[in-house]
């Protein structure tokens, strides 16, 4: 077979598969007094999968094809079996996107993420997980979201902070000096002229706590093949 005939249909089928098994439905938050879309899919079968990790901006990603670049890693066998939550920041009520403040160190956001959101995305796939079973991906002011998270939440402990960009908030370093928090697993990366003087605060601040931490640099941008060239690695180190 041509190869080019084969690569269109190897990624035609991916797409076949992840579509198959997506499912949308809508969160409406009485915290937030929004309505908001989400994705759920599933890479692999259902008895093999223990774990679920979530992505902010994931309206966003959806339209970047990041589920298709998961499905065909999957496919290769190069990421664990999940359940991935696109979660997105677009308020059905006016179709405004709210992620300038949402992830701003938002108490709301956080209140309506654990206990609005992750309940009812895991009553709709069957099973509640765990803190250690959860994961969180942000990127740029997502990755300011999921930092404040770490600092704060109860629901999750493993998180991956792409891009992260955290100038809106500088009580952000604050909150993490002083968070409760243990165990914490974190995948932290920025790209060439990316957010550099941002991640290396980060990052010496979560090794004074001694969490357990991936850092990476890399020669892309502040942008979609960036980030999505990290999804393997993320995976592995959140859940491998």
């Amino acid at each position: 077979m041509n190869r080019k005939i084969f690569t269109i249909l190897f990624y035609s089928f991916c797409l076949f598969v992840t579509d198959s098994l997506a499912q949308q439905l809508v969160v409406d938050s009485k915290i937030l007094n929004t309505k908001t879309e989400i994705e759920i899919f599933q890479l692999g079968d259902l008895d093999g999968i223990e774990s679920v990790i979530y992505f902010t901006d994931g309206e966003k990603l959806l339209q970047a094809g990041i589920k298709k670049r998961l499905a065909a890693l999957f496919k290769a066998g190069k990421i664990p079996p999940a359940y991935v939550v696109f979660v997105s920041a677009v308020d059905l009520n006016d179709g405004v996107d709210r992620r300038n403040t949402y992830f701003f160190c938002n108490p709301d956001y956080l209140d309506f993420f654990e206990n609005e959101l992750l309940p009812q995305a895991e009553r709709t796939i069957g099973k509640a997980f765990t803190p250690n079973e959860r994961g969180l991906v942000g990127i740029s002011f997502g990755g300011l979201n999921a930092a404040w998270f770490s600092a704060k939440s109860n629901s999750l402990i493993k998180y991956a902070l792409l891009s992260p960009v955290t100038y809106p908030c500088k009580k952000v370093i604050e909150e993490i000096t002083f968070s409760k928090n243990e165990d914490l697993k974190l995948f932290i990366s920025t790209g060439k002229n990316d957010a550099e003087h941002y991640v290396r605060a980060l990052v010496n601040i979560y090794e004074t706590k001694g969490y357990e931490i991936q850092s990476i640099s890399t020669q892309g941008g502040h942008d979609f093949d960036n980030w999505a060239s990290q999804l393997e690695l993320i995976f592995n180190f959140l859940f491998g």
